[in-house]
Formats: structure tokens, C-alpha cells, sequence
């Protein structure tokens, strides 16, 4: 959680305020409704973040095992060829790994946002508005910057946090709650082509990795292999179906499905948390009504909450 504050004033004037104030037109507040769709956006954000790094870990994984079932069935038997096998396979495993982390970094860029929005709309940071707008707004181009340098990312995101910050910094004598509420709402629109270019980016990734065909980097493709290898494998050895290696050649293939299923429920939750982000910018305006749009970030989290199921059966985090 981002700290905004070392020591945050509580809301007790803003309870204090003389009642005449309530009767001179102030603009609009943030409702309870609209505090609580923040918190259910941050609450999924967060279960998103460990997904796609899941998928591209198990990836590597099916690869690995893939590479290594085709080293042990090389129909020459020479060991030569065997161990350049191994070795482009531990290359492939090291870059894949690097990705993962990369991708990893790219999904805290939503975590980091998702964070500050609910500090955003905390009672406690009511006083300290102003200035901790502009840490928050730091923050977060600092990761937005931390996106744009990853290979994967195919345009990059404009920094919008330290603006934000001043644009309702700039705006004097006003009510700090309806402060808040104008700060969110700027927040929130100026995040929503980051979150798009996030979900696009992620979503072409989930969609290559759980697509079919031999030829694609997929766990299709892997699973293809590992058949092949199989033949390929106990040919050389008629008559000789070892339990252990059978089985072995049987869990892979069984993970590169459970793999293909979850990069394909990742890729449903990506798309949803783009929906629910366009849902939560038309919540938060003054005139929103939630009607409607809360059901976008119902359905985020139990697409979320599906392919964390898968997750645990891929048994890769």
C-alpha cells in the first residue's frame, strides 16, 4: 500500500463543520457506494496481478519438460545432440523466466494505480489532500514509466498521474471532501486509456499462449510435442513401458491443458478488467448512477476467481 502520510489527520473537522456550510451549495461528495466500488476494483486487481506471470511460468515449465522428454528420445542417440538439446532448453527456460518477471512489473503498474485509488478515497488522507496528490501522482508515473521499458509493452503509456495532482491542486476554497470527489473522478478518467493499453498488451499474450495450432509459442504446441515424443520415446525401447516414464509424459501433458485453460480464463479476466475499469470511470462521476455498472466489477471477480481455481491446478504462481 502506498503511504501518503506519516501521520494523517483524522476526519474529525469535516464532522465539525458548522451545519450552515451543508446549505450553500457545495458540489458533489463521494457516496458510499462509489468508496465501495473502488475497494471491490482494488480487491480484484490484486487477485489479477499474480494470473499472467502464473501462465507464462508454467509455460516455461511444459517447455522445459518438453525439451528435455526430446533430448532423451534423440532417434540418432548422440549424446552431442542430446546435451545441445539441454542447453538451448535452459536458455529458453532463463528467457522465459525473465519475461515472466517483466510481465510481472507490467501488471504492478494496475496494482500501484489500484492502491492509489483506494487511498485516494481513505477519510484519512482528507487533510493532506494536496500535497499527498502529487506523492500518489509520482508514484504512479514512476511505474507507468517502469511499463514502457518492458519489450513486451506495444506503445507506450503516457504519464497522467503528476497532472491530475495539480490540476485539482489548482482548485482553491473548495470543500475538501468535494475535493476528493473531483480528484477522483479526474484520477480515474485520465487512468482509463493506461488500463486499456494494460489489458490490450496482456490480453494478446493470454491469447498466443492459449491459442491452437503446432506452430504457435502455446501450450497446444507443447502438448503436440510431448505426443510426439512419446512415440517417438517408448519406439526405442518395444516391449519396455515403464510406469514411471509413462506417467511422467502423462502429468505434462495434463498440465499443458490445464495451462491452455488458464491463459484462455486470464485472457477473459484481462478483457473484464478493462469493462470494469470503463464501469468504475461512468460510477464515480458526480451524475453516475452504479446501476448497471457495478455488475461489470461482480463479473471481474468471478472470472478472477475462476482462473485462480485453475491456477492452483496448473500448480505454478
Amino acid at each position: 500500500m502506498i503511504a501518503l502520510c506519516e501521520d494523517p489527520m483524522k476526519p474529525i473537522n469535516c464532522l465539525v463543520l458548522p451545519l450552515a456550510l451543508l446549505w450553500v451549495g457545495c458540489g458533489p461528495i463521494l457516496t458510499k457506494p462509489q468508496v465501495t466500488a473502488v475497494s471491490d476494483f482494488e480487491t480484484a486487481t490484486k487477485k489479477y496481478s499474480a494470473l499472467p506471470g502464473s501462465v507464462l511460468r508454467a509455460y516455461e515449465e511444459v517447455h522445459s519438460a518438453d525439451t528435455l522428454f526430446t533430448a532423451s528420445s534423440a532417434e540418432t542417440k548422440d549424446a552431442k545432440m542430446s546435451l545441445a538439446v539441454v542447453k538451448r532448453s535452459l536458455l529458453t527456460s532463463d528467457e522465459l523466466r525473465k519475461k515472466a518477471t517483466q510481465l510481472d512489473k507490467a501488471v504492478g503498474v494496475l496494482t500501484t494505480y489500484s492502491e492509489a485509488l483506494t487511498q485516494l478515497v481513505s477519510d484519512d488522507q482528507l487533510k493532506a489532500l494536496d500535497s499527498d496528490a502529487e506523492d500518489l501522482g509520482k508514484a504512479l508515473d514512476g511505474s507507468i514509466a517502469e511499463y514502457n521499458n518492458l519489450t513486451h509493452s506495444t506503445e507506450n503509456i503516457h504519464s497522467f498521474g503528476t497532472a491530475a495532482a495539480a490540476a485539482v491542486r489548482g482548485i482553491s476554497g473548495i470543500w475538501v471532501r468535494e475535493k476528493q470527489a473531483k480528484y477522483l473522478q479526474r484520477f480515474v478518467e485520465d487512468a482509463d486509456p493506461m488500463v486499456q493499453q494494460l489489458a490490450k498488451d496482456l490480453a494478446e499474450l493470454m491469447q498466443e499462449l492459449g491459442s491452437e495450432g503446432p506452430d504457435c509459442v502455446c501450450f497446444s504446441a507443447e502438448k503436440l510435442k510431448l505426443e510426439a515424443n512419446f512415440i517417438s520415446y517408448f519406439s526405442f525401447r518395444p516391449g519396455f513401458m515403464n510406469h514411471g516414464d509413462v506417467e511422467a509424459f502423462a502429468t505434462w501433458m495434463a498440465k499443458a491443458n490445464a495451462g491452455r485453460e488458464l491463459a484462455v480464463a486470464v485472457d477473459a479476466s484481462t478483457t473484464k478488467l478493462g469493462k470494469a475499469h470503463t464501469a468504475l470511470v461512468a460510477a464515480v462521476k458526480p451524475d453516475g448512477s452504479l446501476k448497471g455498472h457495478l455488475e461489470e466489477l461482480r463479473s471481474l471477480s468471478e472470472q478472477i476467481k475462476a482462473a485462480q481455481s485453475l491456477q492452483k491446478k496448473v500448480g505454478s504462481d
